[in-house]
Formats: structure tokens, sequence, C-alpha cells
């Protein structure tokens, strides 16, 4: 409840300010007697999809034999198509700018007939294997699936799961596929992240150059900086069979990470910033530590460090607030 406001409100219409119509609901507000239920909503539809999701797996594992493949296969394909049919009829006319969601459920259920279909997919794979042992691409095509509802239907959480099912693809692929299964060769699945990582930030990039669904940007620049960083601190902290020496890598991680965090700063892109700064804290302990050989100067290091880190993020994202 505001009060200031509630009083303000009547003395606007009184002077003409404000009309009477538009004055009822934000007295209303102002006296808390309406409030927005939207985000304990949207939470009840995630959850929804997330228990439904897990239903089905629950229903085909418990069922399989009373019903038989086919059936169990038929049914998730209508249940899957049955989602995407109501958000055809329901979805705007396509455009590249980001636009309203159409209804509250719009996103979940689009998000529960893509999840369906993958589901579909690898049931099918698993019980029929069409593809034999080139099963992984499967990933791919749920990948392509998901980019394309995505960007036709507008969907920033569909577009973030094409990605990470992208990334999935290749490092399965590389795993299975080119026959690393029990022996992984890890220099392999590290460039791939990196390659990976290259390749979403410079989707992200062209998306803002082009003016085609631009606010899809932030969902491939994460998940692409945390590729590339993370293979990159891989290299730094896991023994490479390839023999490039981890002290590359670190110098690598540093100057790429110290990069980022640099231009995030100037950008005033806070989460960026801290992604670039970790990395960056990553780098710099491999380093130091390398060279202490104390037991208990290591651990005064990562524990004056860390907080050091910590305090200079708090500065850091209030100087962003700041003004430019």
């Amino acid at each position: 409840m505001n009060p200031d406001v509630a009083a303000a409100v009547p003395k606007l219409v009184e002077r003409g300010v404000l009309a009477p119509g538009a004055a009822a609901p934000l007295l209303r507000v102002a006296r808390g007697e309406l409030v927005s239920i939207r985000e304990e909503l949207r939470l009840a539809l995630y959850l929804g999809v997330t228990l439904v999701t897990a239903g089905v797996g629950l229903l085909v594992k418990e069922n399989l034999d009373r019903i038989g493949p086919v059936t169990i296969a038929a049914a998730i394909g209508l249940a899957a198509a049955a989602c995407l049919a109501w958000v055809a009829r329901t979805a705007p006319p396509f455009a590249w700018a980001a636009q309203p969601s159409p209804h509250v459920a719009f996103d979940y259920l689009l998000l529960l007939g893509a999840l369906l279909v993958a589901a579909d997919l690898a049931y099918v794979e698993v019980k029929f294997t069409p593809l034999g042992p080139n099963w992984p691409w499967h990933l791919l095509i749920v990948a392509l699936l998901a980019g394309g509802l995505a960007f036709r239907y507008d969907s920033r959480v569909l577009f973030s799961l094409a990605l990470t099912t992208l990334a999935a693809w290749r490092g399965v692929s590389l795993s299975v596929v080119g026959g690393l299964v029990g022996r992984l060769n890890t220099a392999v699945l590290r460039w791939n992240a990196v390659g990976c990582g290259v390749l979403f930030v410079a989707l992200g990039w062209a998306l803002v150059r082009t003016a085609r669904k631009p606010h899809f940007e932030p969902a491939a620049a994460h998940l692409g900086w945390l590729l590339v960083l993370g293979g990159l601190a891989s290299g730094a902290l896991v023994p490479d069979r390839a023999g490039t020496p981890w002290p590359a890598f670190a110098l690598a991680l540093l100057l790429t990470a110290g990069g980022l965090a640099a231009g995030a700063f100037r950008s005033r892109r806070f989460s960026l910033f801290a992604l670039g700064v970790v990395g960056a804290y990553v780098a710099v302990s491999r380093l130091a530590v390398a060279g202490i050989h104390d037991e208990f100067a290591v651990l005064a290091w990562f524990c004056l460090s860390s907080i050091g880190c910590v305090v200079g993020l708090v500065a850091a994202q209030r100087r962003m607030r700041g003004p430019a």
C-alpha cells in the first residue's frame, strides 16, 4: 500500500490530468487491493511443464510392456502436436522484433510441445533405432527444431534450448560417433567447446548487427562466453594429453576473460563482467598456486583473494548502476 499515491490519484482526477477510468485501477493498486500474481503463475506453469515432462518419462517406464512402443510413441506425438497446434493458432504474425506474449501460458505450452517432441524422438530412437550408431544426430534435429520454433514464436527459452542442444550434439558426437568412449579425448572436446562458444558469440553479434531478433543476443553471448572460458579453464586445470602446457591455457584464459570483463564494464553488462572476472580469477589463481608450495599459503591465497574478488564485483556493480 502506498498512501501518498492513493491520496494523489483523486487530486489528479479533479485537475483533469488523469481520466477517471484510468484512475480506478491505479487507486486499487495504491491501496493494495489489486495485486499481480503474474510471476507466481509463470512459476506454476514452469513447474507444470517440468512435472508433465517427468510424468511422461515415468508413464513410459511403467507401462511400456502393457501399452506397447508404437502406442506410446503415437500418444507422445499427439500430445506434442496438440501443444504446438494451440501455439500456432494463438501466436501473432511473425516479426523480427520482440513481441509480447499473447497469453500467459503461451511460452510454456510452446516449451512443453518442444520437449515432448524431443522426448518422442528419443523414445523412437531407443526402441526402433532408425539412426543406428549415428543416434546423436537426433540431438541436431532437436536443436534445429527448437531454433526454428524459437525464431517463429519469439521464444528466448527455446533459443537457449536450441543452443545448448547444439553444443550437446557436438560433444556427444565426438564422444560416441567419434569413437572416444572410454578414452575421452579431452583436448578435442575442449576445442570443440571453445569453437561452439565462439560461434554462439558471433551469432549473437550478427543478430544485433542485422536487427534480426536482437533480444536473443544475451542468451547466445552468455552461453558462448561460458563455453569459451570453460574450455580454456579446463586446459589450465586438467592435464592435457595433447601436450599443450597448462600455462599457455592459463594465459589465454586470463587475456580472454580480462578482455571480456573490460568490454562488459564499458557496456555496463554486469553478468558478462562477472563471468570475465571469475575467469580471470581462475587463471590468476592457477598461476599463483603453481608457485606456492606451502599449504597454509595456498589456503590464505584463496581466502583473501576470493573476498577481494567479491568486494570488487560489488563495487563494480554499484559503479555500473550509476550515471554513464
